[in-house]
């Protein structure tokens, strides 16, 4: 056959119209690809905190790393963080807009989207990091139903698939040398509350509430703009407090935030059935792990503390005046909490009785007025 301009020209057409065709035929879309057995899948991982956080080095990380281990390298993981990619608190948007795959989520700092997370906030008689964290995990997989037949998560976190991580160690009191020798001492002293929660204790105990971002507490402390905060005494180091506070109580819980691992449930339900095991066995392992690793920071900031002339007192050897000034505002705060949800449509009374029995069964203590709600 003679092949003319014409007929050249036919056949390229031809030609390419079948490539696009076979092309086509045999295209695979991203979830289809994750969904084959052995498929290599890589994994855009998030967060706006620093790589030395407890969250990420002793939670997040460990737990990338056993999903890779336990998939033989079929999962891998692209971190970002420090904001790199995402900015606190943007990391759970970022997983809903599909601008991560994964990333370790702070609903406490978004109460208008996640009002009941905040619960792990409620002040306590007694606590530690492995008390709260169990706790918290309790909650997240309870099947409780607290409203319209739906549990806790089902409530706040519906569009997640949610991985445990520990809570931060306890709040405490902290002041650059403020002392509580009476309950008017502790009247009038100017505190950072980083919650809702801890903005209602402070008005039950007559405290001035002061609210800015834990990266500007430095310079504001440093000038004598306010007297304290309200901290996690392990998490003190990644902004310098340690050289600041010069006067801590211990032995009164002030809270636990809380955090977890979150993917989009659409995203993680098309993962292959291989790696969603390894993401829920990596869960269950690493889980007490990110929980030690608070308590392990607390005391060495302690240390380090005492050296730059801190001193941690007691609670129990306060003044009796300044115990119950206290008490009084931690039964109170609990009642105020729920009403707060309450008047919002949700179930906070039922929300903050399971909190406390969870507490109790994992040996925190509560007040006497709370067992009794």
């Amino acid at each position: 056959m003679r092949w003319t301009k014409k007929s050249k020209m036919l056949g390229a057409v031809l030609l390419g119209a079948s490539m696009m065709l076979a092309a086509c035929g045999g295209e695979t879309s991203s979830e289809d690809a994750a969904s084959a057995e052995g498929e290599k899948i890589t994994l855009r991982a998030a967060t706006g905190l620093s790589p030395q956080h407890a969250w990420w080095a002793g939670g997040m990380e460990p737990w990338m790393e056993r999903v890779t281990e336990l998939t033989d390298g079929q999962v891998e993981f692209e971190t970002f963080v420090s904001g790199e990619l995402v900015a606190v608190p943007d990391e759970a948007e970022a997983v809903e807009n599909g601008t991560v795959d994964v990333a370790l989520v702070l609903p406490i700092y978004q109460p208008d989207q996640f009002p009941m997370a905040e619960v792990t906030m409620l002040p306590l008689n007694h606590s530690d990091t492995l008390i709260a964290s169990h706790a918290w995990k309790a909650l997240l997989e309870s099947d409780v139903e607290l409203q319209d037949g739906k549990t806790f998560t089902e409530l706040q976190f519906d569009q997640f698939k949610v991985f445990p991580i520990s809570t931060t160690q306890e709040y405490s009191i902290s002041t650059t040398g403020k002392e509580f020798a009476s309950a008017g001492d502790v009247k009038g002293t100017s505190l950072r509350t980083p919650s809702r929660i801890h903005e209602m204790y402070a008005k039950q105990t007559e405290l001035n509430s002061i609210t800015m971002p834990a990266v500007e507490m430095y310079d504001a402390l440093s000038r004598g703009a306010f007297d304290g905060s309200f901290y996690s005494i392990a998490d003190w180091t990644g902004y310098g407090f340690q050289d600041l506070f010069k006067y801590t109580v211990t032995g009164i819980n002030f809270g636990h935030f809380n955090a977890f691992i979150g993917m989009d449930e659409e995203k993680f339900e098309s993962l292959p059935e291989n790696v969603q095991e390894a993401m829920e066995q990596a869960t269950e392992e690493y889980f007490e792990d990110s929980a030690q690793i608070w308590m392990d920071r607390s005391e060495e900031v302690k240390k380090m503390n005492e050296e730059q002339g801190g001193e941690f007192v007691d609670f129990a050897t306060l003044p009796q005046d300044v115990q119950d000034h206290f008490n009084e505002g931690i039964e109170n705060t609990w009642g105020d909490y729920a009403k707060l949800l309450e008047d919002n449509g949700l179930p906070g009374t039922e929300l903050v009785k399971l909190w406390r029995d969870l507490m109790i069964e994992q040996g925190g203590e509560v007040p006497q007025k709370v067992k009794d709600m």
